[in-house]
């Protein structure tokens, strides 16, 4: 028997330190010959029940465009071998890199193509891969309803209308995963909802500087999904408002797919929204 064979056989029968486990998961990646590879651990925060044909995936995603999906560079996909943290190695190309492009981490179980933890908060940076190789990852307890899954065109924010010069948007995915943008730069997140109420949790996203109109909006979208607490369906709108039962958001399902949104970028930094 192989040595890497030795070590992932002790792993599976609770025998084998969680560090030497972690190295073990890291060894084919580590001897493909690839250019650069990051070195992490995945941990699973609450409840672990792991079936035994689990499958542990890591991504390296670019997040820069506002008005289009992210672009996952490298993907690494693994049996987790231990109980609560799992070693990964992500080779990935630096030339891949652009300067001032946001590159985020993120990871997810599934079994039987069935998502069971996900990683809620991203990790990220800018113009280089992330240095923090750490992912944290948390059981799905409760799919989004399927009313609320897909992408929806912002129109109002409380009673003001959004401004055509500053297309905004939000992308709910069934996994409650949260991608858009308030009109100038690109946001991501979480979205949690249970009946009727629903919660973002901490958004967070670039902040660039933008003329005018996207960047007052883009802020006044921050402070109203900061403020949700409920959800409801009015013909084909959806409202989703505060605890008072005060509409905050206005969304309608978006056609386009996103919206081309021009900045000019000055600074950048992550910034976030409780």
């Amino acid at each position: 028997m192989s040595v890497r064979a030795f070590t992932l056989a002790a792993c599976l029968l609770g025998i084998m330190p969680v560090s030497l486990c972690a190295g073990a998961a890291w060894a084919d990646e580590a001897q493909s010959g690839a250019s650069t590879i990051l070195r992490g651990l995945v941990t699973i925060k609450g409840r672990i029940d792991l079936p035994a044909n689990a499958q542990l995936a890591v991504m390296l995603d670019d997040v820069s465009l506002a008005d289009a999906p992210s672009i996952t560079l490298s993907k690494t996909v693994f049996a987790p071998v231990g109980t609560q943290s799992f070693g990964y190695a992500l080779s990935y190309d630096p030339a891949a890199f652009k300067p001032g492009h946001r590159y985020a981490l993120r990871a997810e179980i599934r079994a039987d193509g069935r998502l069971l933890y996900i990683s809620k908060e991203a990790i990220m940076a800018t113009g280089t891969v992330p240095a923090e190789g750490t992912i944290v990852v948390e059981p799905v307890t409760t799919l989004l309803p399927t009313a609320l899954i897909g992408n929806w065109k912002i129109d109002a924010v409380g009673e003001k209308p959004t401004s055509a010069e500053a297309p905004a948007f939000m992308v709910f995915r069934a996994d409650g995963f949260l991608s858009g943008t308030g009109g100038c730069n690109r946001m991501m997140g979480h979205v949690s909802a249970t009946g009727q109420s629903l919660t973002f949790g901490p958004i967070a996203g670039t902040r660039m500087a933008c003329p005018g109109i996207r960047m007052t909006q883009e802020d006044a979208v921050f402070a109203a999904a900061s403020q949700v607490k409920s959800w409801r369906m009015a013909q084909d709108r959806l409202l989703l408002d505060d605890a008072q039962g005060s509409t905050v958001l206005t969304l309608s399902r978006n056609e386009t797919g996103g919206h081309a949104a021009k900045t000019q970028t000055k600074h950048t930094r992550v910034r976030k929204s409780q």
